[in-house]
């Protein structure tokens, strides 16, 4: 047995002191919770769709592994009419060489983007591919940037015709989720039954609202619940409603996305028709 003279048990103390002190040091670093990121600066997300079982998961996924499949830098007159401003520049990446990478064996046409501000968007793979849709890594504008207009974004390059409306501008995208149409649109599509005006309300509100105002537990919630702030049945609480609208989505509210160009007056008569049954099935 080694008997340590009281110096050299002063050393071991104060080595074993130092090793402890460092030991405690990474575990606090450890276990403390990590830098939180603000809405934007995400590079990580969420890809989910079904195994051959049919059972869900999520892979998680980085903006580099993202833009390992070819990263293309491009303007967009349609993004650039929608947001009323000139030269926008984008990093993107073709969504079609995404959708390669995953089979899809239970019927899924359509992707689901979730987003950090739970806004929640809907393309079908067939306007994918048709329209040569990009998720866009990175952005640059010559102008004023509000803070809900981050990557991922959902891009329209020149070139390419797609319909004018609010569903070819989603941002802030988190998660990306494999689904049928259908079954996403089935409780409200029974809603609006076979009545012309609230079919073509439907159309409308499905394009351009339901990504903020949910319906069915379909869509996002970012915006109000419009059955609980409005009365449908009430004629003063549907033009309550119409004003609102006008005086919350048009191009100088800057906060908020511009539906007003998206929308006339005539559409919302016909999305008011659809919600106006929406709500009275609610009741019954």
């Amino acid at each position: 047995m080694v008997l340590l003279t009281g110096y050299w048990k002063s050393v071991m103390k104060q080595i074993v002191y130092g090793l402890l002190v460092m030991l405690v040091a990474i575990g606090i670093s450890s276990c403390s919770a990590p830098e939180k990121l603000g809405v934007g600066e995400q590079r990580v997300f969420r890809i989910t769709h079904a195994d051959s079982t049919g059972r869900m998961f999520s892979e998680i996924w980085t903006g580099p592994r993202l833009e390992s499949f070819g990263v293309l830098e491009i303007s967009s007159e349609y993004f650039d009419r929608a947001m009323h401003t000139s030269d926008s520049r984008f990093s993107t990446v073709r969504f079609s060489r995404l959708l390669e990478k995953f089979q899809l064996k239970r019927g899924e046409d359509a992707v689901l983007l979730n987003c950090f501000d739970d806004y929640q968007g809907i393309l079908s793979l067939h306007d994918i591919n048709r329209y040569d849709l990009r998720l866009a890594t990175n952005i640059k504008l010559t102008s004023y940037r509000p803070d809900w207009l981050n990557p991922l974004l959902i891009i329209v390059p020149n070139g390419k015709q797609a319909p004018f409306q609010e569903r070819f501008l989603t941002a802030n995208i988190r998660e990306l989720k494999f689904v049928r149409l259908n079954d996403y649109y089935a409780p409200l599509q029974k809603i609006a039954g076979h009545s012309p005006e609230a079919r073509e309300g439907l159309e409308v509100f499905k394009n351009n609202c339901l990504f903020c105002h949910s319906l069915k537990g379909r869509g996002g919630n970012k915006g109000v619940r419009l059955l609980e702030a409005y009365n449908f049945s009430n004629e003063s609480d549907r033009r309550r409603m119409l004003i609102d609208f006008k005086n919350s989505h048009h191009k100088d509210n800057s906060e908020k996305q511009d539906i007003e160009q998206f929308v006339t007056e005539e559409k919302l008569e016909r999305v008011i028709d659809f919600l106006k049954k929406f709500e009275k099935q609610v009741e019954g």
